[in-house]
C-alpha cells in the first residue's frame, strides 16, 4: 500500500471510529422486537395508538440503540416499497428536544424537521396544528423524540403531558419517548402524567452496571466481544479483548458510552502509531485512557476520595488493591 493510499485508508478509519462504535446489544434487540409489535398493532389505527417509552441512566446505550432500531425499522420500509423517499415520503422521524424544553420545543423540533415554515408570532396551538397535519401527511410511521427529561419543569408539567397526549392522540405514527430516568420526571407523574404513563409501554433496557444479576457475565462478555470485533484494527483479536472484559468493568462500571469511549480512544491510538502489527488491545493500553468526570467519579468513590482525576489507571488499581485488602484483613 502506497504512503498515499495508506494515509487515506487511515483518515477513513478514524473518520469510522469518530462516529462510535455500534453493535447490537441486548438492549437493540428488545427494542426492535417491541417497536415492531407496537408498529404493528398500531397499523390500521388513526391516531391514538399507543407507544413506547425508553427510559435508562445516562451511559446506558439507549440512545445509540434508538438509532439502530431507526436505521434498521428505515431500511425494512425501504425493502418493502423502493420509492418512499423517491415519493417524498419521511417515514422516520427523530428530535431531540432542547435544554429547558417547553410544550412549544416540542412542536419546534418537529416543525424544523419536517422543513415546516413558521414566524415567531405564530400561536403554539397553530404551529401544533400544522406539526400534526405535516407528520401525518409525510406518512411518517415511527418517531422517536430524544431527551425528554429536558421537558420536566415542574412549571410546565401538565401543560407539557397535555401536549405530549395531543401529539400522539392526533398522529399516526407510533411514538418513542426517550429519555433519562423518565419514569422519576413529572412527565409521567401526577394526574395529567398518568395518562402519558398510561399509553406507553416501556421498551427494556439492559442494565450492565449490575453485575449481580443472573447471566450478567455472558450479556457483558457479549457487549465488549461486540465491541472489539468492531474496531477497525489489523492485529486485533476480540477473544484476547474479552479476557480484558473485568478490567474494562473495573474502568467504566458497566457504562456502554464509556466502554465505547475507551476502546475507541484505544484505536484511534494505535491507527495513528502506524505500525499495523501493534494493532491489537492489550490491558497496557487501557493505562492512559481518559474517563468521564461521572466514571472518575465512580473510581473516588471506591477508594474513599483518594484517587485524584489525573492519576493513572495503574495507580488508581493500586489504591483499589490496596483498599480492597485492607478492608479483608
Amino acid at each position: 500500500m502506497s504512503s498515499l493510499k495508506r494515509r487515506d485508508y487511515n483518515e477513513a478509519r478514524q473518520a469510522y471510529l469518530s462516529r462510535g462504535i455500534t453493535v447490537a446489544t441486548r438492549t437493540v434487540h428488545d427494542l426492535d422486537a417491541t417497536v415492531m409489535e407496537q408498529m404493528d398493532a398500531n397499523f390500521a389505527k388513526r391516531g391514538g395508538g399507543h407507544g413506547i417509552f425508553l427510559s435508562a441512566p445516562s451511559g446506558a446505550g439507549k440512545t445509540t440503540a434508538l438509532h439502530l432500531v431507526l436505521g434498521a425499522v428505515l431500511a425494512d420500509l425501504q425493502e418493502n416499497d423502493p420509492g418512499l423517499l423517491q415519493r417524498g415520503d419521511v417515514p422516520i422521524g427523530y428530535v431531540c428536544i432542547p435544554a429547558l424544553g417547553t410544550p412549544r420545543s416540542i412542536y419546534q423540533v418537529l416543525a424544523d424537521y419536517l422543513g415546516i415554515d413558521y414566524t415567531i408570532g405564530v400561536t403554539e396551538a397553530e404551529l401544533s396544528t400544522m406539526v400534526r397535519n405535516g407528520v401525518n401527511l409525510a406518512r411518517m410511521e415511527l418517531l422517536a423524540i430524544d431527551e425528554v427529561q429536558n421537558l420536566d419543569n415542574a412549571a410546565s408539567a401538565g401543560p407539557v403531558a397535555d401536549a405530549l397526549r395531543r401529539l400522539g392522540d392526533d398522529v399516526d405514527a407510533t411514538i418513542i419517548l426517550a429519555g433519562i430516568d423518565l419514569e422519576h420526571t413529572s412527565i409521567t407523574t401526577g394526574r395529567r402524567g398518568a395518562q402519558i404513563a398510561n399509553r406507553y409501554r416501556r421498551a427494556a433496557v439492559y442494565d450492565y452496571t449490575d453485575n449481580s444479576q443472573v447471566d450478567w457475565k455472558r450479556h457483558w462478555l457479549s457487549l465488549v466481544g461486540g465491541m472489539a470485533a468492531a474496531l477497525p484494527l489489523h492485529a486485533n483479536d476480540p477473544k484476547e479483548v474479552a479476557k480484558l472484559s473485568k478490567l474494562l468493568f473495573e474502568i467504566t462500571h458497566g457504562s456502554v458510552g464509556m466502554l465505547n469511549s475507551v476502546l475507541t480512544q484505544v484505536a484511534r491510538r494505535k491507527i495513528s502509531e502506524g505500525i499495523l502489527e501493534n494493532e491489537y488491545v492489550e490491558a497496557a493500553d487501557l493505562e492512559n485512557v481518559t474517563l468521564t468526570l461521572q466514571a472518575e467519579r465512580r473510581l473516588i468513590q471506591v477508594v474513599n476520595g483518594a484517587v485524584m482525576p489525573t492519576a493513572s489507571l495503574s495507580k488508581r488499581r493500586a489504591l483499589l488493591s490496596a483498599r480492597n485488602t485492607s478492608t479483608s484483613e
